[in-house]
């Protein structure tokens, strides 16, 4: 019976291992099929991925080259707005002939809102940090970039007798409309400016706005000469000047002294020519214009020059100003 079997039984084994070979193959096949279809679509991935990532690379590396952009217009905008605020300060306290209450307020009015006292001013018009930064926007948008600034903590100090500095905080939030990325970024700027040339507003205020003496720093302040000396009054150059009212003090009326303060000769001889009536006081700018009664004398070097100088005097409470100019009294 075993030996009458075995033909069926072996073409059922043979038939059976040719089935698990094509299984085999077929399962070969599949994963082969299946690899290639998971290659081709890793590649294609990879492709979409690298072609996202350069697009984005592209993207934010242009606007960090528009923050780098941003940074040196913010500096140049704060300068150029600070230098036209103080001139506009000046020309406001001319034409109105009054001094600044606070020239930090005044300052930031004009740099923020481009009015001086609530009122607009020519000067400021378009030159103000605000449309600085508005401008700055407009640009911004062109590009697909939305940017906010916000300013805080404004100062205007002097450290030195010859400068103004000026200080602020900035913050800027830059988002990509493309929500691509977003940064918010915080600096500290400053920027000084020079008072020479400006106009110093205790002449003007005090002359009716008969007499306007912008700042010119005295070259030469060897007074043991005395053409020099001559020419310092006839010009009214200013020197630095320990009892003497800095620049910014002067724009609020301020006569006290100050370690930044300069000081000036009124040339009596322009007021007269002017029709301004003569005082006999000290010829120094911050005494003359105060009205305050301090003891003064003619100065010796100068009582038998011209009429151009034979009305200089000087206060000779102590010796200061008579030791400064190197002169005695009669």
């Amino acid at each position: 019976m075993a030996i009458k079997n075995l033909p069926g039984k072996f073409f059922k084994q043979t038939k059976s291992r040719k089935l698990n070979k094509k299984g085999i193959f077929f399962t070969f096949i599949a994963i082969g099929l299946v690899s290639l279809l998971v290659y081709s679509f890793a590649i294609n991935t990879g492709y979409i991925y690298r072609n996202s990532m350069s697009v984005i690379e592209t993207r934010v590396n242009t606007i960090n080259n528009f923050i780098k952009d941003v940074d040196t217009d913010i500096d140049r905008g704060f300068y150029i707005s600070s230098f036209r605020s103080m001139l506009a300060i000046g020309d406001f306290i001319t034409a109105n002939n009054t001094f600044m209450p606070d020239i930090d307020a005044a300052f930031e009015e004009a740099l923020i809102n481009a009015t001086i006292m609530n009122e607009s001013h020519a000067l400021l018009t378009g030159a103000s940090f605000t449309e600085w930064t508005e401008k700055i926007k407009d640009e911004a948008l062109k590009i697909d970039i939305i940017i906010d600034f916000i300013v805080s903590n404004i100062t205007l100090n002097q450290s030195d007798p010859w400068k103004m500095d000026m200080e602020m905080d900035i913050t800027y939030n830059i988002t990509d409309k493309k929500q691509t990325a977003s940064w918010m970024i915080s600096k500290h700027i400053e920027t000084e400016l020079s008072i020479i040339g400006l106009e110093d507003p205790m002449y003007s205020l005090n002359t009716y706005g008969k007499i306007i003496n912008k700042i010119t720093k005295a070259n030469e302040t060897n007074f043991d000469d005395f053409d020099v000396l001559k020419n310092h009054i006839a010009s009214s150059y200013y020197i630095e000047s320990e009892r003497g009212p800095s620049f910014l003090m002067r724009l609020e009326g301020n006569f006290s002294n100050s370690t930044d303060g300069i000081e000036s000769i009124v040339n009596l001889k322009e007021l007269e020519i002017q029709g301004l009536s003569i005082n006999n006081a000290s010829a120094v700018d911050y005494i003359y214009f105060s009205n305050e009664s301090i003891s003064n004398c003619i100065i010796n070097e100068t009582i038998n020059e011209t009429a151009s100088y034979n009305w200089f005097r000087l206060d000779d409470a102590d010796s200061y100003h008579l030791n400064l100019y190197n002169v005695n009294c009669t």
